[in-house]
């Protein structure tokens, strides 16, 4: 079972990107749209690229400053669960539970490899996190293809339409040097901005 649960989790580094922004209109019209989400939730999978890594089950939902993540490994080995606004989280897993400041340091105690939850909550949805960044590639859609922020390499390898237009992403794999991660999002539901209510959307499981 660990040599099968191991091979799928075998993540290639993704290619290097140009950097620069195709239209800086574009760009700043998507994220418009992106930052004036108050709530969405998504389902997916998580892999971690080591010789004997991770793969689990990803469930996230936002709504406004308060997020609810769990993560639930093969058979429900390992794992965690974590809800709060990223200043109190309170976290779950098969053996504690306890209440942080450090939500990142938690994660990777808690799973055995970094797990960006702090700068996740942008990244998922195809934004900067807030503060400096080193280095940006956004296609001419406005889409953000790659990031350099944090010490992570977060590269979009695909992405998905809801909401009769507005575009996620569904395929990212994260490099911070020592670990690798991959995240693939099955399905983004409740999608809802500040300004009007929308229909929910979902895509079609991945193979990946």
């Amino acid at each position: 079972m660990l040599v099968a649960l191991s091979g799928c989790a075998i993540i290639h580094k993704p290619p290097t990107q140009h950097a620069g922004v195709v239209d800086a209109s574009a760009w700043q019209a998507h994220k418009q749209k992106l930052r004036h989400l108050k709530q969405w939730a998504l389902q997916g999978r998580v892999a971690s690229g080591k010789v004997l890594g991770w793969t689990g089950n990803l469930n996230w939902r936002q709504k406004g400053g308060h997020f609810d993540v769990r993560l639930a490994g093969p058979l429900g080995a390992g794992g965690l669960s974590a809800s709060g606004t990223l200043k109190s989280v309170h976290v779950r897993t098969n053996n504690q539970r306890f209440t942080t400041k450090h939500p990142d340091a938690m994660a990777r105690r808690a799973l055995g490899f970094s797990f960006p939850l702090t700068a996740l909550r942008y990244w998922g949805r195809g934004l900067p996190a807030p503060g400096q960044f080193k280095r940006i590639s956004v296609n001419a859609e406005g889409e953000l293809q790659s990031l350099h922020q944090n010490g992570w390499h977060v590269a979009y390898l695909g992405y998905t339409t809801v909401n009769g237009g507005l575009k996620l992403p569904q395929r990212i794999v994260l490099d911070n040097g020592k670990d690798r991660l991959r995240l693939v999002v099955d399905r983004w539901f409740d999608v809802k901005s500040g300004k009007s209510t929308s229909e929910s959307g979902s895509v079609p499981k991945s193979n990946d």
